[in-house]
């Protein structure tokens, strides 16, 4: 039982010090990243965002970054989101899911930070 207890602890602290985590901001979080990866490329990832804020988002600025299966950084990367006439905004207590192409060679893994929330009553955060 005491080399479980162990085992479990060690996974836990290997986690919490070695794996880089996505963040949220102004209530908008990232539910889930996934991601294809094709020879040796990052061809594309999706995103999904959900909005607990109380306002509708109709907007949110991000940085990619990505690292490779040892956990080194590769490179970074803007991007956003914006809802037009077409692309819905993210009523409050809703997802929405965004697919980029980065195509990054080396790249296993993409971590997204949130850098600023727009909001459709023309406020922001950031």
């Amino acid at each position: 039982m005491k080399k479980l207890f162990f085992l479990l602890l060690c996974a836990f602290f290997a986690q919490a010090f070695h794996g880089q985590q996505n963040k949220g901001l102004c209530s908008v979080e990232v539910n889930d990243v996934s991601r294809m990866t094709s020879f040796g490329y990052l061809v594309s990832y999706v995103v999904q965002f959900k909005n607990y804020n109380k306002k509708t988002v109709d907007g949110i600025y991000w940085r990619a970054l990505f690292y490779n299966n040892d956990g080194d950084f590769i490179k970074s990367e803007e991007s956003s989101f914006n809802s037009t006439n077409l692309i819905d905004p993210i009523a409050s207590g809703f997802t929405k899911s965004v697919t980029r192409a980065p195509g990054i060679k080396g790249a296993s893994k993409v971590v997204i930070v949130i850098s600023k929330v727009h909001f459709s009553d023309r406020s922001r955060c950031n």
